[in-house]
C-alpha cells in the first residue's frame, strides 16, 4: 500500500497531482504542492514514494548556516529523517547579523554571470542557478506555509529584507519551518571526519570530542573562512581535501581595503554615494593617485571590472561601502596568490573629465577648493585632492595654471586609491575560491570523490557580490543538495 505519490516529474504529469490528491491527507497534500505546484509554474514537486512499514533514510546535515538550513528544510519536506549538526551552540550565527543584523536576504533582479565570481566554468554556474528560480526562492522565503518572513523590497538599492529588519527573525524562521518537518538539531557537535560504513552503505560521522552519528547521506554546508568568531573556521575545505578533493585557494572576499587617503589626510566618516570605482590592471595606469599596489593580474581576461554599487566609505585604516566590498576580491585574490594586483580607480562624483575641465575653465573668483564643494564634493575630499594635485587651497579658478588644471581633473576622474592591503577574514562577507563545480554533479552537488556526501553553499567555488547575492547561492545550492539527498536515499535499497 503506498503512502505517497512519485512526483519526480513536472507539474503537467496531472495523473501525478490526481494520485497523490487521492492518497494523501489534504492538509499534507497541500503542504506538499506549494514546493511544487503554484499558478501553473513549472516546478518539481517533492512528493516521494514510501512503501508502507518502510524505514526513512536519514540525512545529516553539517552545518546550520543559511545553506544547511536550506538542505535541511527540502530534504525533510521530501520525507526524509534529517539531522543537521552544528559546532556552535547556536542555529544561524551568521544569518542573525548579516547585513548589520538587518539581513538582505536576496536581490530582486540577478544577472549571470555578472553578479557572481568564480575560477569554475560559468557554464556550471549556470546549471546551478537553474535549478531554482529568484521567484520561486522568494515565494519560498515569504509564503506563511513555507518559512513565511515577510518580506519589503528597498526600491534604491534593489535588496529584499525581512519587514521587521532583523536577521535574527530570518534565522529564528528558517529554523521554525525545519522544525515543524521533524528535523532535529545537535549543537556542539563540530565534524572531524568522515569514514564511509563497510558495504558502501552509507557513513559514520566522527565528531569533535568523541561523538558519532551514521548517515545514508551527508550534505556539507560547514560554511567558508569569514567571521571565524562565529565558527567559521574553513573546517569543510580540509575535509574535502583530506579525502582527495583539491580547492581553488580560498580568499577573503567582500572585504574593506587598506590603505592611506588622498593628500595624506585623515577622511574617516566621509561617505560618497555617486563614485564610480573601477578596477584596472595597472600595467595600463596613468591615473592620479598612490595606487601602489603593483600592476596587472586582478582581472578577469585583462579587461576591467566596474563596481555594480556606488556607496563607498573612508575608514579609519582605508576604505570600506559596497563599491569597495565589490571590487575587493580582485586584490585580495592577487595579493593572496603573490600575483601584482589591480589598481582601483575612483571618479569621485561620477562625472566624465569632459565635465570638470569645462567648470574649471569657467575661471572666476571663486576658490578651488569651495568649487568642488559646490559640485558635490565634501569638503575635506575636496581640499585633499588639490593637495594631491598640487593645487594650492587658496588658489582662485581665474589663476588656475593648465598644468595645475590636468593634475586636478586626472585626480578627480581616475584616482588610484593607495591600497596597501585588506582586512581579511575578521571583516569579509563571504570566502572566494573553494571546491571546483567541476568535482561536484552540478544537477545533485553530490561529490564526485565521496559518493553520497554532497556539498553545498561558500564551501563551492562561487561568491555572490553584496546585495542578497550570496544568500540567494546559499539558498538555491542548499536546496538542490537536500532534495538530491532525500531522492537518493528514497531510492536506495532498504
Amino acid at each position: 500500500m503506498l503512502l505517497g505519490a512519485a512526483l519526480g516529474a513536472y507539474t503537467d504529469n496531472n495523473w501525478c497531482m490526481a494520485l497523490a490528491w487521492f492518497l494523501l491527507p489534504r492538509e499534507l497534500y497541500d503542504h506538499l504542492c506549494l514546493h511544487g505546484v503554484l499558478a501553473g509554474r513549472r516546478r518539481r514537486c517533492h512528493v516521494l514514494v514510501l512503501a508502507a512499514g518502510s524505514q526513512q533514510q536519514e540525512i545529516v546535515v553539517v552545518g546550520a548556516g543559511a545553506a544547511g538550513l536550506a538542505a535541511a528544510y527540502f530534504a525533510a519536506v521530501s520525507g526524509a529523517q534529517v539531522k543537521v549538526l552544528e559546532k556552535t551552540e547556536e542555529a544561524g550565527k551568521k544569518v542573525r547579523i548579516s547585513g548589520g543584523t538587518r539581513c538582505n536576504v536576496l536581490p530582486s533582479t540577478v544577472e549571470l554571470p555578472r553578479d557572481y565570481f568564480t575560477d569554475s566554468s560559468t557554464s556550471a554556474l549556470r546549471a546551478v542557478f537553474s535549478t531554482w528560480s529568484l521567484d520561486d526562492c522568494h515565494y519560498w522565503l515569504s509564503n506563511s506555509h513555507e518559512v513565511g518572513i515577510k518580506l519589503a523590497l528597498e526600491e534604491a538599492t534593489g535588496k529584499w529584507f525581512p519587514a521587521s529588519n532583523s536577521g535574527a527573525d530570518v534565522r529564528d524562521r528558517l529554523v521554525q519551518a525545519c522544525r515543524k518537518l521533524g528535523v532535529q538539531f545537535a549543537f556542539g557537535a563540530g565534524l572531524e571526519d568522515l569514514r564511509q560504513q563497510q558495504g558502501g552503505g552509507g557513513w559514520e560521522l566522527l565528531l569533535q570530542g568523541g561523538g558519532r552519528e551514521a548517515a545514508q547521506r551527508v550534505i556539507l554546508a560547514t560554511g567558508g573562512l569569514s567571521y571565524p568568531s562565529l565558527g567559521t573556521t574553513g573546517d569543510g575545505y580540509r575535509l574535502l581535501e583530506r579525502h582527495g578533493h583539491s580547492l581553488h585557494t580560498p580568499y577573503a572576499a567582500l572585504t574593506p581595503l587598506l590603505g592611506t587617503h588622498p593628500g595624506e589626510a585623515q577622511l574617516s566618516g566621509i561617505s560618497l554615494y555617486e563614485a564610480e570605482l573601477v578596477a584596472v590592471p595597472s600595467s595600463s595606469s596613468g591615473g592620479s593617485g598612490g595606487g601602489g599596489s603593483g600592476g596587472g593580474g586582478g582581472k578577469k581576461k585583462g579587461g576591467r571590472a566596474k563596481a555594480q554599487r556606488t556607496a563607498m566609505l573612508f575608514t579609519h585604516r582605508g576604505y570600506s561601502g559596497p563599491a569597495i566590498l565589490d571590487l575587493s576580491h580582485h586584490v585580495v585574490k592577487a595579493l593572496e596568490r603573490q600575483q601584482p594586483a589591480p589598481q582601483i580607480r575612483a571618479q569621485w562624483t561620477g562625472d566624465a573629465a569632459a565635465d570638470w575641465e569645462a567648470r574649471l575653465l569657467e575661471g572666476g573668483p571663486a576658490l578651488v577648493p569651495n568649487m568642488l564643494r559646490r559640485e558635490g564634493l565634501p569638503q575635506r575630499l575636496a581640499e585633499a585632492l588639490c593637495l594631491e594635485a598640487g593645487v594650492p587651497l587658496d588658489r582662485k579658478l581665474a589663476e588656475l595654471r593648465k598644468s595645475e588644471r590636468a593634475e586636478l581633473v586626472a585626480a578627480l576622474t581616475q584616482y588610484a586609491l593607495p591600497i596597501t592591503g585588506h582586512e581579511g577574514y575578521a571583516k569579509a562577507e563571504v570566502t572566494g575560491g573553494g571546491l571546483p563545480l567541476n568535482e561536484v554533479d552540478c544537477g545533485t552537488l553530490e561529490s564526485r570523490r565521496l559518493p553520497g556526501v554532497h556539498v553545498c553553499g561558500e564551501l563551492l567555488d562561487v561568491f555572490g557580490r553584496i546585495g542578497g547575492f550570496n544568500f540567494y547561492w546559499a539558498f538555491v545550492t542548499g536546496r538542490l543538495a537536500g532534495l538530491s539527498a532525500a531522492e537518493a536515499a528514497a531510492a536506495a535499497p532498504h
